[in-house]
């Protein structure tokens, strides 16, 4: 968030500049390095918050909506409740809980929490109707989309597919009427409705960033004060990946507005996002979420930065000494795991192969 005055953040940030600097790397794409020796246990980056998340459906009685703190957790006496009491119960708005009161009165005195869950419980409202309509027998379920290859060749998607879909969707909710007659039909599954909800929050903080409703969170080290900006920086992913988030994404335009953003959200949301877990524990994936500066951070197998949740922030800090001019890498996954275990979670997940045996693989 854009603060003036000399604060312990403004200070903090500084000193992080200061340690390192996004470059862009030898095998493609921009990472951090180091731009002086640094001493195991320093901290050197954090983000304040996502630029889009989500909480899982199952979770988010036991998931507080301001801090993401887990009721369920196994950091907690296994005589506490395993979920939060204290609820956000707002006219025409999801519903949400708090762990503590402190919680709930940051949530509400803000615009972007409130924002998104307006917006959720419109998206729940959608999802239900036409559930209701393909129970009572006056939807199909045998229904094709005009656009996308359906039957034997539906896995074959080609790029030109992508752009004629995207370039429909555009055109479609242009028209309000043909808009309203193409979402009645919809029946978005469950992961479907995840997705869009990712993707609703995202486009509330750039409303509120366009109108200047408020201000947001921005990475100092990046350099531009606008959020957006820093998105589409993010490294998009492959045809590939951008077909499986078509696939999902392509029946949720009752988000009018903004459908550019969609797009640019979710080409960016695969290969960048990192998962809402209980703590250091990686037993309980909570949701995800699209914390930008921390992208930057490539994967290696011998990772010398190790990333922790507080609250909505991600900070990173080395766990081990890093030289100057060395990239400072995380790990994406549980470096414990055999080769082939690693080499297969990083190419299903992270879209990308790890060729050479000799070195640790980077993204």
């Amino acid at each position: 968030m854009t603060r003036t005055g000399d604060t312990f953040r403004d200070k903090l940030e500084q000193s992080q500049m200061t340690l390192i600097d996004l470059r862009t790397t030898s095998y493609g794409g921009r990472s951090f390095f180091a731009t002086q020796p640094i001493a195991r246990g320093t901290h050197i980056f954090a983000c304040e918050a996502p630029f889009a998340h989500v909480i899982y459906k199952d979770y988010r009685r036991e998931v507080c909506a301001q801090c993401f703190a887990y009721a369920a957790s196994t950091f907690r006496s296994i005589s506490d409740p395993r979920t939060w009491s204290i609820k956000s119960c707002r006219a025409a708005a999801e519903s949400v809980w708090f762990c503590t009161d402190e919680c709930k009165i940051a949530w509400e005195s803000g615009m972007i929490g409130p924002l998104i869950a307006d917006a959720n419980a419109l998206l729940a409202k959608a999802q239900i109707t036409t559930r209701k309509k393909f129970k009572n027998g006056r939807l199909g379920y045998d229904s094709t989309d005009p656009i996308l290859p359906n039957g034997p060749t539906a896995h074959i998607m080609t790029q030109d597919h992508i752009d004629k879909a995207w370039a429909h969707a555009e055109d479609l909710v242009s028209s309000r009427a043909r808009l309203s007659s193409y979402c009645s039909t919809m029946n978005l599954e469950d992961t479907e409705l995840e997705i869009s909800r990712s993707v609703t929050s995202a486009i509330v903080h750039r409303y509120v960033f366009d109108y200047h409703l408020t201000d947001l969170p921005v990475s100092s080290i990046i350099a531009t004060p606008d959020p957006w900006a820093e998105v589409l920086r993010l490294q998009t992913a492959s045809s590939r990946t951008f077909a499986c988030g078509l696939t999902f994404s392509w029946r949720i335009y009752h988000l009018r507005l903004y459908v550019p953003t969609i797009r640019n959200v979710l080409v960016r949301d695969t290969g960048n996002a990192f998962g809402i877990w209980d703590g250091d524990s990686r037993d309980e994936m909570l949701g995800w979420g699209l914390w930008v500066g921390a992208s930057y951070f490539n994967h290696s197998c011998c990772p010398n930065v190790k990333k922790t949740r507080v609250g909505r922030a991600m900070h990173f800090t080395t766990s081990s000494s890093v030289e100057t001019g060395e990239e400072l890498c995380i790990s994406y996954i549980d470096i414990d795991q055999t080769i082939t275990q690693r080499r297969q979670e990083l190419e299903d997940s992270w879209f990308f192969k790890w060729l050479l045996e000799t070195n640790p693989p980077k993204k």
